[in-house]
């Protein structure tokens, strides 16, 4: 009976977890900005050009070309770095 219960206790909680994750759309953990589809798309972008950039220039010019390229996408979409 025991081992019943502890199950049921389990699945309630483990249910009622999922439900107030998929209720809170990610706002709490500072995701929202994933919904902004072109931003997302710009910081592919910066990404994949620091990436080609860095084959010529070394990899220590991909992590100060990505963000200067995250810093203009910031600038472009939200107004701010």
């Amino acid at each position: 009976m025991t081992v019943s219960r502890a199950a049921l206790f389990a699945i309630v909680g483990i249910s009622s977890f999922v439900a107030s994750i998929q209720m809170s759309h990610a706002g709490g953990l500072g995701l929202d900005w994933l919904s902004n589809k072109p931003y997302v798309e710009c910081l592919k972008q910066a990404r994949m050009l620091a990436d080609v950039s860095s084959v010529m220039k070394g990899p220590a010019y991909r992590e100060a070309s990505y963000e200067r390229g995250r810093h203009q996408c910031n600038r472009q979409y939200y107004g701010h770095e």
